[in-house]
């Protein structure tokens, strides 16, 4: 789909019409008292909204037009390109539109049996919220301006845009996504029809890792609406009390007043909508919760999916006997243990729940939000004349390198959600980073901000394949159709600490520590950033590695492409990296470096993980599933092996983190506990860049609490 045609062209939807009585209704008739309801529905809408909102029918060779938009409960969507017959016609046809709402009631237009059955045909509409041409916000004026439209920035989109005094933008790098829907909604499409490696993926490399035999590792993060959290594994996990106060520690004065696990849980919990596991499916795989420390009321549901397999169980037993005993409750601040983690998926349709369906599509009516697609932001732009605090004034931004570039202005504040990679591109490119960076490539500093892109760190994983002995056992290889078998994601878990990894968990907890300690004063480094890592260090040695609840080391038991695959991913890794612009070129990948394995501990934990996954797969009941390791394969037995193995064959598990600290300025950090950015008046920042120590976890649950504490914190709530 064309995304830029003409100034009319907003983001376009199909619809199929349902009762609202009956959602899914394919019965040749529906009442009477239906179509009452709907008609004082239609008269109330064409009295509210402006003319270009236009909806088209087209049935049984008929074509009819109102001056509405169906809400949510009357629609299917899918997405196309909006009808031009429908603009043309709109003018000669408003005026009849009145009277046409009022004699629904009564008369019948066209067989309203045919409308209730009507499931695929062609149904238009334009949204005057969502637009894919760029001149549609060029030069106009919003007071928040929000720059991505992923996991974070939808969830702002919503709350700021609540207040209707307040008017909101919000700028996105992808396409909508509507076009490819089920792409995106679709659980098991993650696996077999996936969005990575598509336009709606950033398709992002690191730089050569000299530790994984001097391989490039893929990176993908969303690029779309939504965000990582429309192409995402769907686990909704979170992290420990420990790793969360750590943060409000290290943020440094009134670090507390934002932040800390009660204050995070909060806004975890805004964010969800809790929703109960299937009795069966609760029975297989051994689901143990506690519904006090959930949200019920938020808009991303979360529960486990309609269907199992023996393996997930048998995981779950298994991991138990050997690592760590099951947890009743893994989601209030102890997340050490064995459990079968929740997803983000609605249990209502078993689709995967995500900022864009839950956050954005609601309110697509607000006339005071308007988000913009396929368009980059290439530079924030400041108001200098404080210099102590710079003004964000509004951002540029351009569809491509050869197109025009536009400038949109903000009122009160510009709030970058661009992610752990694009938010310090964006700020660097702005003129705030490390000055030596910028003079470098002819940037003029803003700010003096050595810290922005420092101090990345990621999640690094790999997974071993067992061949099942019964086909059964494991998922499907193809998308069925069927929701519920389609619903399966993965999400048998087991977080591990020391005392499951090693047998003398104490000597290797020490080495931990005084390397951690060690790290902070070596290699050239600014001083405040090397300050900043030695406070970051310290924090670990105590925090993390001094806490037996919480856990180095996360082992997922995954059914994938017809094979048990368990895997391990590093939570905690000592080693530390960097996202740093190449030129001024705003359309070029920066340089992103997690120098994995770069510290020899960091192997260490990553090949007794190996061990402990292969212990697992040998204890009853998952060895009596499994006929036999296909990779790496029962040759591969020497610590030097098992090393080669994992330098060969680990990669991401997609938690890129922290390149945006919130530590004091004097410590290397980007902002404060208010979120806003040092030397800044008005510019904040709200994703995962900014937690400056990695959370054991995926990021998911943790950027939508990130959200909601800084619609809190924005709004003065």
């Amino acid at each position: 789909m064309q995304e830029r045609q003409s100034a009319w062209n907003g983001l376009d939807a199909r619809h199929s019409l349902t009762c609202p009585n009956r959602r899914n209704s394919t019965s040749r008739m529906h009442s009477y008292a239906c179509w009452l309801n709907m008609s004082e529905f239609l008269c109330r809408q064409v009295r509210r909204h402006a003319p270009w909102q236009t909806v088209q029918f087209r049935h049984s060779g008929v074509v009819y037009f109102m001056g509405i938009i169906m809400p949510s409960r009357f629609q299917r969507r899918t997405y196309s390109a909006p009808s031009p017959h429908c603009l043309e016609l709109l003018g000669a046809t408003m005026t009849r539109l009145f009277s046409w709402a009022a004699a629904l009631s009564v008369v019948s237009v066209f067989s309203i049996s045919q409308v209730s059955a009507y499931v695929g045909e062609v149904h238009n509409y334009t949204r005057r919220a969502t637009t894919g041409n760029g001149w549609d916000i060029d030069g106009k004026s919003f007071d928040y301006v929000i720059v991505g439209g992923g996991t974070a920035g939808l969830v702002l989109a919503n709350r700021l845009s609540a207040d209707g005094s307040n008017s909101v933008a919000v700028i996105e790098a992808g396409p909508s996504g509507y076009e490819d829907n089920d792409k995106f909604i679709v659980p098991s499409a993650m696996l077999y029809d996936s969005a990575v490696n598509t336009q709606y993926d950033w398709q992002y490399k690191t730089t050569s890792q000299k530790h994984l035999n001097g391989k490039e590792k893929s990176w993908p993060r969303g690029k779309v609406l939504g965000g990582s959290s429309a192409i995402n594994g769907l686990y909704y996990v979170r992290p420990s009390r420990e790793e969360a106060d750590a943060w409000a520690e290290l943020a440094g004065k009134n670090g507390w007043n934002h932040w800390g696990w009660d204050n995070l849980l909060n806004g975890m919990k805004k964010s969800e909508k809790l929703q109960t596991p299937l009795k069966s499916v609760r029975e297989q795989a051994h689901i143990e919760y506690d519904g006090r420390s959930h949200g019920r009321n938020g808009p991303i549901h979360t529960t486990w999916p309609a269907v199992t397999y023996g393996p997930v169980g048998a995981f779950i037993e298994s991991a138990s006997k050997v690592a760590v005993p099951r947890v009743k409750d893994a989601y209030d601040g102890q997340n050490h243990g064995t459990y079968v983690a929740l997803s983000s998926m609605n249990k209502r349709n078993w689709q995967r729940s995500f900022s864009r369906n839950e956050y954005l599509d609601p309110i697509s009516d607000r006339n005071n939000l308007q988000v913009l697609t396929g368009h980059l932001v290439t530079q924030v732009i400041f108001d200098r004349s404080d210099k102590n605090h710079v003004q964000a004034t509004g951002v540029h931004y351009k569809a491509s390198v050869d197109e025009v570039e536009h400038t949109v202005h903000a009122n009160k504040e510009v709030i970058l959600c661009a992610g752990a990679i694009n938010t310090p591109q964006i700020l660097q490119l702005s003129g705030i980073g490390s000055s030596d960076l910028l003079n470098r490539h002819g940037i003029d500093v803003v700010v003096d901000l050595p810290g922005v892109g420092e101090n990345l760190q990621d999640h690094i994983s790999f997974g071993l394949s067992f061949r099942a002995k019964n086909d059964k056992d494991v998922a499907p290889q193809q998308i069925t159709g069927n929701k519920k078998t389609d619903s399966y994601v993965n999400s048998a878990v087991s977080y591990v600490n020391f005392e499951s990894l090693f047998k003398h968990p104490d000597h290797v907890r020490a080495k931990l520590q005084a390397r951690a300690r060690e790290l902070a004063g070596e290699g050239k480094k600014n001083e405040a950033v090397r300050r900043g890592q030695e406070k970051t260090y310290e924090s670990m040695a105590q925090h993390v590695f001094g806490e037996d609840v919480v856990s180095p080391v996360e082992i997922l038991g995954n059914l994938i492409f017809g094979s048990i695959n368990i895997q391990a991913a590093l939570q905690h890794p000592l080693s530390r990296g960097y996202v740093r612009i190449k030129n001024k070129n705003p359309f070029e990948w920066p340089l992103m470096n997690p120098n994995y394995l770069k510290e020899d501990m960091d192997m260490t934990v990553l090949r007794q993980s190996l061990k402990l996954i292969r212990k697992i797969s040998q204890e009853s009941p998952l060895k009596d599933l499994i006929a036999h390791e296909d990779s790496p394969g029962s040759d591969v037995q020497s610590n030097e092996d098992l090393e080669n193995w994992i330098r060969e064959n680990a990669g991401t598990e997609y938690h890129p983190s922290s390149t945006c600290s919130m530590l004091p300025r004097s410590e290397g950090g980007v902002v404060a506990p208010n979120l806003k950015v040092h030397g800044t008046s008005n510019l904040r920042v709200a994703d995962a860049s900014i937690p400056p120590l990695s959370m054991s976890c995926h990021l998911e649950s943790v950027v939508y609490g990130i959200a909601e504490i800084a619609a809190d914190l924005i709004l003065g709530n």
